[in-house]
């Protein structure tokens, strides 16, 4: 290999200005059929590990432990595989991909991955492009918040999952 990566062999017109072209077999889908908004709430469990907006590190997914965080309210439950991603000070690109079952704040949106592998789809959540859309559809000056109603009809390029997988699961070499 020359340093360069093989092109996919062809590709199409996305329909979606800021995305641009995609490869020909993938499909271009809203979010909200590609991921489900989980929205249960549970009452504070010292039990379950928390996480705040703190826990996690902006742009790149990573979460950052902090001891003894108890919420202070009702939380949403999350799972092993869920892909939290923070709706407050969207531009902060907090998105994470839960490693353990726990509560979270309600700063987050709990998705959980349909049509796309949960690596891929929180890789695609801190891409730029992404970050930019759902910064520019924001409310409220001193603590914006994007919404689920805006974000669930953000288009997603949708390989197929197996394919998504291999993407996500990419390591270039070194």
């Amino acid at each position: 290999m020359t340093g360069r990566y093989q092109a996919y062999p062809e590709y199409k017109d996305s329909g979606i200005e800021w995305l641009g072209k995609i490869p020909v077999h993938w499909e271009c889908l809203r979010l909200k059929y590609v991921a489900k908004l989980d929205t249960l709430k549970v009452e504070p469990n010292a039990d379950l590990n928390y996480v705040g907006m703190e826990n996690i590190q902006s742009g790149n997914g990573k979460y950052i432990s902090k001891e003894d965080m108890l919420p202070e309210s009702l939380s949403l439950s999350f799972s092993k595989g869920d892909v939290l991603f923070g709706k407050l000070r969207p531009y902060l690109a907090k998105s994470w991909l839960a490693e353990f079952l726990g509560i979270c704040s309600s700063e987050f949106l709990v998705l959980k991955a349909l049509l796309t592998s949960p690596r891929f789809l929180n890789f695609y959540t801190l891409t730029d492009e992404f970050i930019k859309q759902v910064d520019s559809s924001t409310y409220g000056s001193k603590m914006p918040r994007a919404s689920w109603d805006f974000i669930s009809l953000m288009a997603i390029p949708t390989p197929l999952y197996s394919e998504s997988e291999k993407i996500a699961n990419f390591q270039p070499p070194k």
